[in-house]
Formats: structure tokens, sequence, C-alpha cells
């Protein structure tokens, strides 16, 4: 499968815009719920940007930024503050609307699309809503537009739906073979999740059904990465840990919001430490330490999978 080649430095360094204040969906695992405003007015946002020199954003936030109305004044102000690349974290629902996406294709560079399940039931399940046909209708617009190539699929791993995780893989794989990757991300207890065992499932659960999703994508060429998994629980797959791409180029190993390493005995012992998104405390409240162990593997030694 061919691939499109170019400098993209920039998506390493663009700056996280929180515009979103609502959203067209009630999602279990949602780790930031809207408040009804943006966590950062743009008058602020425009501020940071020309005095930083910001060329590239992601659209995001607490809630889903096509839901707000604004979107794209956001993104006409953000242009003229200097603004060249955007990339939009979005469920895709309101992708739907043919005119609006057509809008979009035209403005925004990557489409990051919060897709829970590729069937109904897992979907309504996972968002609390009717509108997997929408989701669904938005896919095949930007595949319609040319953009298929320009789509993320962001699949966050819960309770309801870590079982399916390989049928998601050749669902991808079968419909959109030429986006650009897939980026698993297991659930972060926050927001709504509240705790809840019914909501974030176990490291030993989810392991082998993810590693039989990753391997299935490997091999109809479609690059994937996966997110707050530790190293510990991805024997043979390390190479496609989002946290170890991180560690590898240079760059921080955990993303700015995102808490730091708890402290755990066995993360102290293992050589993979530094390489790792390490012991999570909001995933120790749920189910304690006893799934990670020490590994003996050095970092430099994993072979990277390709996800950019």
């Amino acid at each position: 499968m061919k691939r499109k080649t170019g400098n993209k430095d920039w998506i390493s360094e663009q700056l996280c815009v929180p515009m979103a204040r609502t959203c067209n969906l009630y999602c279990r695992y949602c780790q930031s719920p809207p408040r009804g405003e943006p966590a950062a007015p743009l008058k602020k946002v425009l501020a940071e940007i020309k005095r930083r020199r910001i060329g590239a954003v992601s659209l995001e936030g607490g809630g889903e930024p096509t839901a707000g109305g604004d979107l794209f004044e956001w993104v006409a102000a953000l242009k003229k503050a200097g603004v060249r690349h955007f990339m939009l974290s979005t469920n895709g629902v309101a992708l739907s609307d043919p005119e609006f996406c057509r809008k979009a294709v035209k403005e925004i560079t990557y489409f990051t699309v919060n897709l829970p399940g590729t069937d109904e039931k897992t979907y309504a399940h996972a968002t609390r809503s009717v509108k997997f046909p929408l989701a669904m209708k938005g896919l095949e617009n930007l595949k319609a537009l040319g953009a298929g190539d320009r789509i993320r699929l962001f699949h966050i791993i819960y309770r309801g739906n870590y079982r399916r995780l390989p049928a998601f893989a050749d669902w991808t794989a079968g419909t959109l073979p030429d986006l650009a990757f897939v980026n698993f991300t297991f659930v972060r207890n926050a927001g709504r999740v509240d705790d809840s065992a019914e909501i974030v499932p176990r490291y030993p659960e989810v392991e082998p059904y993810l590693k039989l999703a990753l391997g299935r994508l490997k091999l109809a060429g479609i690059r994937a990465v996966v997110q707050n998994f530790p190293l510990c629980r991805l024997k043979n797959f390390e190479g496609f840990s989002f946290e170890f791409h991180r560690w590898r180029r240079g760059d921080r190993v955990l993303e700015a919001g995102i808490a730091g390493k708890a402290r755990c005995a066995a993360c102290s012992r293992c050589r993979l430490e530094p390489a790792c998104c390490g012991a999570r405390t909001d995933y120790l409240r749920v189910h304690g330490r006893s799934e990670l162990s020490a590994s003996s593997l050095d970092p430099a030694a994993i072979k990277p999978e390709p996800f950019q």
C-alpha cells in the first residue's frame, strides 16, 4: 500500500486548543465532559499563538468541537494569527452533513475521529446515542471527498468494546484501507468513569484482543499505536506503544496534561520504565498494581512499528 510522505514535524509541535464547550453524544467513558464554555477563550488562545508563533493546532476540548456552531469562526481567526495546519478531534457526526464536511475538508489537515465501535450495538452502548448511522456517513463523506488518507481513527478501549478489537481491526482494513493510522487508547479513569470497574477493564483481559487487533492491522498494511497501556503488558508488541515512540524521538513520554506516573515497586525495577506510560494512579484505584511486572528488556532494543 502506498503512503504519502512529507515533512510532518508540525504534528509534534502543535498546540492543543480546547475550544469545545458542548457535545452531541454522552459517552460513558468521557474523561472531560463539557462545561458549557471553552476551557480557554479565543482571545487568550490567539495571543499565545502569536507570541509563540504556533503554526499548527489540534482543535479539541471538553466535548465535540463541531457541536458549538462556531468551528469555522475559530479556524478563520486562528488562520489570521498564523496557523497553517489544523487537526480536528471529532466524533464525526457533524460530518454526515455533506456541505459541512466539504467545508471541513478544505480547512482541516487531519481528522482524528473518535469511533468506539463499528457495529450499532457497541456504538450505542459507548455513546448512549442512536447516531451510529451519522458517524458512518461522516466517514463515508470524508472518503468520497478524497480525504480518506487524512483520517486518524481514535478508539478508546473500555469494558464494553475490548472483545471486539479484532473485529474493529478487520472493519478498518476493509473500510478505510488508506487512513493515516489507528490510535488505540486505554480508557482513563476520569470524568464520567468515576472509578467504575464496569468501565475500566483489567490489562490482562484486554491484552490478547489488543495484540490480535494490532497484528491484523499490521498484516493489512495499516499503521497503529496503543496509548496508556504499560509496556510490560505488550510483550512482543512493544513497538506499537505511543509513549515508546515519544521516548524514542526525544519527546516527553507523557503528553502535556497527562498525570505523572504513580510509584510502583515493579516499575522502579523495570528497564522499560523510561519509555513507558508507567503505573497509572487512576487505574490503580480500580484494579491495584498486581498486574504490573518488571522487565529486563532494554527499550533501545525495541523495534518501532511505524505509525506516521
